[in-house]
């Protein structure tokens, strides 16, 4: 099972841009990725979950490991 932390370093690794980027361009502490990294913190809050799956164009489901990812044609 893909960690939340995996999931979001693949997505930044995808669009580019470094963790403590996202979390600068979504207004969250830059610590995010690192608490996630070293497990600090299991998971987030519904409403920063949908803030980040739409920053990087997914689901919630596939941000959190429930589904995956729909490829577009």
């Amino acid at each position: 099972m893909v960690t939340l932390y995996e999931r979001l370093s693949d997505l930044c690794q995808e669009k580019g841009v470094k963790g403590g980027r996202m979390c600068t361009d979504l207004g969250f502490s830059k610590s995010l990725m690192t608490d996630l990294k070293s497990g600090r913190k299991k998971g987030v809050n519904a409403e920063t979950a949908q803030k980040i799956a739409s920053y990087f164009g997914v689901s919630v489901g596939y941000l959190l490991g429930e589904e995956e990812k729909e490829e577009k044609p």
